[in-house]
């Protein structure tokens, strides 16, 4: 369940941080965008959105984390 889950968040997260990125170059190239409040929302949802599919992430993760990082092991 936690690998089907994976492959629909890994994605989203990936859409959102690069909206985030290219929100935040518009907003400060020179240009029709620079300092506009449409990317200064879109980046702070992108943001957003980003920072709740990380954390689904890291649950859907969690095992492996506590496996590989921590040590941790069932007996």
């Amino acid at each position: 369940m936690n690998t089907k889950l994976l492959k629909i968040v890994n994605p989203l997260m990936f859409l959102a941080f690069l909206t985030n990125q290219i929100a935040m170059l518009l907003y400060k190239i020179p240009g029709k965008l620079q300092y506009s409040e449409q990317m200064t929302a879109l980046h702070t949802i992108a943001g957003m959105i980003f920072l709740v599919l990380a954390i689904c992430h890291i649950i859907l993760n969690w095992r492996w984390i506590k496996t590989q990082i921590f040590g941790i092991r069932k007996p």
